[in-house]
């Protein structure tokens, strides 16, 4: 559970590192659930672009996830 819960925490902290534009797609799509066509409706980007966009901000996400977990945590701590 304690794993989980740092995985949690960390993917929130990569979360948080991303560009306004980024965390807007991926907020409306995976945790609102909006199609691509009311995201793009919503953003004035064609429809056409939101799965790109989506793909490219993942990849920041997962460049995120993987510098901070890299980062070795302070002294003391875990």
């Amino acid at each position: 559970m304690i794993v989980e819960l740092e995985q949690a925490l960390t993917v929130r902290a990569a979360l948080a590192c991303l560009p306004d534009h980024c965390a807007d797609v991926l907020d409306r799509f995976f945790a609102r659930e909006e199609s691509y066509a009311t995201i793009g409706a919503a953003l004035g980007i064609p429809p056409g672009t939101i799965a790109s966009r989506i793909s490219r901000c993942l990849e920041r996400v997962r460049r995120n996830v993987e510098g901070i977990s890299a980062t070795p945590a302070p002294s003391g701590g875990r």
